[in-house]
């Protein structure tokens, strides 16, 4: 069966598999758009609900092509997801029209601009560089059912009859308190991971200790990772405020930031040991070979200058400090031609001598 067949006969099938209480809804298939990520999915809305899951049908399908799953394995699959919104959804997205609610549970993400410029058109965002600051609604959050929000679109925004400064400013002042930053060495964030696998493992406290101890950390590595507590969508955290100050002063000075992928970035000291192009090789290379394409950021390296305040691509600030340099030289140059110009000018004196 090709896909176009699987998705018809899913939409067609689902409320055989559905409690009597979806006997009226209706059931769509959508084209959904995602940052980073377009797919076609099923929606399932009864009558009066604001909000609804959209079910991943190319993943299903995936799974049915390759003989996983059956075709009715798939759309029992679909209808549990149907069923599996987090408790309060439906009823805090009610409130998502009464904006002094809403901009308490705002928060910002970061995607690649140019990968997602179509959905961008809609949607109310700031560019930084060729990434894109986007503003999300937390409808529910759940340690079991995870996250569950909405992005804000120009509709929305128009709705709440407020700017887009207005938006970003709110955001920026609840997005630390939803999702709190969390600098760490990697050395640290290495250690936490080995600890919580080991722990996972059956392993008593006193054993993981001697073994941490035993293992050669990267407790001397340059780099330090920026994310979230939550571990998700972390990489908008290092655009909180004064986030870039904070993380200049921990380091001492001048950075690198390279973009692991949307939940975290690592930023490395710009301290002469390794030059921008080696870093844009390296996230190029980890981009193409160990992230998800629906999680890569970009393969951009940005910089940012402590003394000056200035985010930008590392291109860019080696292309400044270029001109920079060069301006300079060609000051200094010109000064000392002005002082051999003086040197060489002889001082004319006035005569003494009087004609009788």
């Amino acid at each position: 069966m090709d896909f176009k067949s699987f998705t018809e006969s899913i939409q067609d099938m689902i409320k055989e598999f559905l409690p009597s209480d979806f006997k009226d809804a209706t059931v769509e298939l959508v084209q959904h758009k995602k940052l980073n990520e377009q797919y076609t999915g099923l929606t399932v809305r009864k009558e009066n609900q604001v909000a609804v899951p959209t079910i991943n049908l190319e993943a299903l399908y995936e799974a049915y092509d390759s003989d996983h799953i059956s075709l009715v394995e798939a759309v029992t699959q679909a209808a549990a997801m149907v069923q599996m919104q987090p408790e309060g959804f439906e009823v805090d997205s009610l409130r998502i029209t009464d904006y002094d609610t809403t901009k308490h549970k705002l928060f910002i993400r970061v995607s690649n601009a140019e990968k997602n410029q179509e959905m961008l058109q809609n949607v109310p965002h700031m560019l930084r560089e060729d990434l894109a600051i986007t503003y999300h609604i937390a409808v529910s959050m759940d340690d079991d059912a995870g996250i569950a929000s909405t992005m804000v679109n120009n509709h929305l925004m128009n709705m709440y009859g407020i700017t887009q400064e207005q938006l970003h400013e709110d955001a920026m002042k609840s997005s630390p308190i939803l999702f709190p930053a969390t600098v760490a060495s990697m050395g640290e964030v290495m250690k936490r991971i080995m600890m919580a696998d080991m722990k996972e493992a059956g392993m008593n406290q006193e054993t993981m200790d001697a073994m941490i101890q035993d293992m050669p950390m990267v407790e001397d590595s340059i780099m330090t990772v920026i994310t979230n507590v939550q571990g998700i969508n972390g990489a908008a955290a290092i655009f909180y405020p004064d986030q870039m100050d904070k993380i200049a002063e921990r380091l001492g000075g001048d950075y690198f930031i390279l973009p692991s992928s949307v939940h975290e970035t690592l930023v490395v000291p710009d301290d002469g040991k390794m030059s921008f192009l080696e870093l844009r090789s390296m996230v190029t290379e980890i981009n193409a070979t160990m992230v998800n394409p629906s999680e890569r950021l970009t393969d951009e390296v940005y910089h940012y200058d402590s003394k000056d305040k200035v985010f930008e691509k590392a291109a860019t600030f080696d292309a400044r400090q270029k001109a920079k340099t060069k301006q300079q030289e060609k000051d200094v140059s010109n000064k000392d031609q002005s002082l051999g110009n003086a040197v060489k000018t002889p001082k004319k004196h006035k005569s003494n001598d009087m004609s009788l």
